[in-house]
């Protein structure tokens, strides 16, 4: 069985500098899991109105968002190292404000400067591992790759499920886990100065949306889900009277559901018509909420719904991803990467900022249905775009 597993999976067909790759992804995950998670519960204890914490979370995709505009030209006069040096350490610096001067301007503001050096990281890290894929192993490659930032964001929460998020040890730890991306940088740096990334086209067209709207769709919608979860889904657990330690377990086991998942994900993805597999992972996003909100006294339930949730948000991106790198050429990689994260981090940027003032005005009812709503819109679209390109091809 596990020779099977592996010949479906097939980790030796993606490029070696992928695995090198992921492991800067994973440190990444783990550091701003576990801070996310921190400044979430430490802002609801301290009174923050769920609308004030979805602003703060909201600054961070703005500044993601906004690296967009600008990450390829910077790549292309710093490099893929000296890009990710640079997005680390003014991370840490911004971290290191936050709990120096508590308070949600500051926060906000910060929030906006890692957002903005995250999205260089980010940006920078999704057009490697679509450069050095094909369209026989993009799939894997990017399963792999989003596994591993993946995990370490539910390693993060489990960290707050072991030393909860107030007092001097989270402070430490958030400094700790974000310093120590800079010595693994070090290490394969001469593994991250091999990969050679071929000549972009370097301003920003968002009339790429219209190679396939409906990857952008889904990718927006995904953003709004996955960011609305990370920044509410703690406020809205204390609201249940749930402790900081079952938020951080939860969350954990949610988004390590997703992450084992997705090799098989994205060996799936290499497979089968992405298009439908969208639509699927959409329809995940309506399930995950119901449970949650119906079955909130039941343990098994709520794992049941975190992991629904794990497994649609991560695979919503990978297969998305993956059939962005179908659809454009590689000269246009770069570019099309930074208008895909745009449109994710627009859709991270509007999820708390709806969802939070939702559950202002409604309660815990806001979280599910805001994004029930919002989600369901998104099949119908899709189903219209559909049809309209089914007509097209007769037509044709």
């Amino acid at each position: 069985m596990l020779t099977s597993i592996r010949k479906y999976v097939d980790f030796n067909s993606i490029n070696s500098s992928v695995k090198y790759l992921s492991i800067s992804a994973f440190l990444t995950g783990v550091a701003l899991g576990y801070f996310f998670t921190v400044i979430v519960i430490t802002q609801k204890l301290n009174a923050y109105t769920e609308s004030t914490i979805g602003i703060v979370a909201a600054s961070f995709s703005l500044g993601l968002v906004s690296a967009g505009f600008f990450v390829s030209k910077i790549l292309s006069k710093l490099g893929l190292y000296r890009m990710l040096l640079l997005s680390v350490s003014v991370q840490t610096v911004s971290v290191l404000a936050i709990f120096i001067f508590f308070n949600p301007i500051n926060l906000a503001i910060c929030h906006l400067m890692m957002g903005i050096m995250g999205g260089m990281n980010w940006m920078t890290m999704d057009t490697w591992v679509n450069i050095v894929s094909n369209d026989k192993n993009r799939g894997k490659a990017i399963g792999l790759y989003n596994s591993s930032i993946s995990i370490g964001f539910a390693i993060g929460p489990l960290i707050v499920a072991f030393f909860g998020s107030q007092g001097l040890i989270p402070i430490i730890l958030c400094l700790f886990l974000m310093i120590i991306r800079i010595p693994a940088l070090l290490i394969i740096k001469n593994h991250i100065n091999k990969v050679k990334i071929p000549e972009q086209i370097n301003k920003i067209n968002f009339s790429l949306v219209k190679v396939a709207p409906f990857i952008f769709i889904a990718i927006f919608i995904g953003g709004i889900n996955d960011s609305s979860f990370g920044a509410l889904f703690p406020a809205y657990m204390i609201n249940e009277q749930f402790t900081d330690r079952s938020i951080g377990f939860y969350f954990f086991v949610g988004a390590f559901g997703g992450v084992l998942t997705q090799p098989f994900v994205g060996a799936l993805a290499d497979k089968i018509n992405k298009r439908k597999f969208l639509f699927s992972l959409l329809i995940c996003h309506i399930i995950w909420p119901l449970l949650l909100y119906n079955f909130i006294l039941i343990p098994l339930i709520i794992i049941l719904s975190v992991i629904v949730w794990g497994f649609a948000s991560i695979s919503i991106y990978t297969v998305a991803l993956s059939y962005l790198g179908e659809r454009v050429s590689i000269k246009e990689i770069s570019i099309a990467t930074s208008v895909f994260i745009i449109i994710y981090e627009g859709g991270e940027f509007f999820g708390p900022l709806i969802v939070g003032l939702s559950m202002n005005k409604f309660g815990n009812s806001g979280f599910i249905y805001s994004i029930l709503f919002i989600t369901v819109i998104s099949i119908i679209l899709g189903v219209i775009r559909t049809i309209f390109k089914n007509n097209e091809i007769k037509n044709y």
